[in-house]
């Protein structure tokens, strides 16, 4: 079985959970790259609003086809739903027949943020067989990536068979 692992990240803490995961599960790994660079003071207001609102930003090209067959897709939530630039990759990425693991990493609650890309990636044919989250906020950079190398070896067992 050959994983991928998809996320975007803003302020680097989801990418520090993909990459511990695609490290853990030797996956190959793709970011999600905005091609209008947010600002940082105002990214919760526009960013969250725009969330909201289920609007999908413009991303930088990147491959859409998923060569694998397990797929895990971080996003950071953002007024409890995904970023839009995650709703752009759902929006073109191939799905099909694509077994699909779902990453938050926020300060609070997931609100509507695991239906909402459930919804989309099923409606594109893929299966979303888990999601988990892991709250950031205040958190030091080597316990979020512990928690990310806890969940590769979970699914490095599971569906790999191979135990760390």
């Amino acid at each position: 079985m050959k994983a991928l692992v998809v996320y975007y990240s803003f302020t680097g803490k989801t990418e520090l959970v993909a990459r511990a995961i695609a490290q853990t599960l030797n996956a190959d790994i793709r970011k999600i790259e905005e091609v209008k660079k947010r600002r940082k003071p105002f990214v919760f207001l526009t960013g969250g609003y725009e969330a909201i609102r289920g609007k999908r930003s413009e991303i930088k090209e990147m491959d859409f086809n998923l060569d694998c067959d397990l797929v895990f897709l971080g996003t950071p939530v953002w007024a409890g739903r995904p970023t839009p630039a995650v709703n752009a990759f759902v929006s073109k990425a191939d799905f099909r027949n694509k077994k699909v693991v779902l990453f938050f990493t926020m300060l609070g609650i997931s609100g509507k943020a695991t239906k909402i890309l459930t919804d989309a990636i099923e409606s594109k044919g893929g299966k979303v067989i888990d999601s988990f989250t892991i709250k950031t906020a205040g958190i030091e950079a080597e316990k979020i990536i512990e928690r990310g190398n806890e969940i590769g070896r979970k699914y490095k067992e599971q569906y790999f068979g191979e135990s760390s």
